[in-house]
């Protein structure tokens, strides 16, 4: 956990961070900087636990419970470090929409990732009429 957030920081998502759920997790998208994040199964089912509110404290508790071992809890805390570094989920001052007991999904528990892309989406996109872009036959 970075210094600054205690653990029992009740944190969600911004507004501005979409998901898409694919084949083996889910892709995040922060419209602000335009950065995907490529996450793991596990690591959507940790990332959903902060779509209504959730404190790391809870999100450490939903791993162990779905059994994470102790040298997971590296791989959790980094997944939490780079939403919060990132500012994907923030600090909310509101009561959570429904507990992270009820929102938690089962899951068959591997170490969590979380893959951040290289260039924002802005550098990724090229013109279709740039010439040095081969046609697709």
């Amino acid at each position: 956990m970075l210094a600054n957030e205690p653990l029992n920081q009740r944190c969600e998502f911004r507004p501005d961070v979409v998901a898409t759920v694919i084949d083996d997790g889910a892709v995040l998208l922060d419209l602000e900087t335009k950065y995907f994040y490529r996450l793991n199964r596990t690591g959507w089912a940790i990332a959903q636990l902060f779509e209504s509110g959730a404190t790391p404290q809870d999100v450490h508790a939903y791993c162990r419970a779905a059994g994470a071992t102790a040298s997971d809890q590296a791989s959790v805390s980094a997944l939490i470090d780079t939403l919060l570094r990132d500012n994907l989920i923030e600090v909310s001052d509101g009561p959570p929409q429904t507990s992270p007991s009820e929102q938690a999904v089962a899951i068959d528990w591997s170490p969590p990732t979380i893959e951040k892309q290289a260039e924002p989406l802005q550098r990724v996109i090229i013109s279709a009429f740039d010439p040095s872009v081969p046609l697709v036959e």
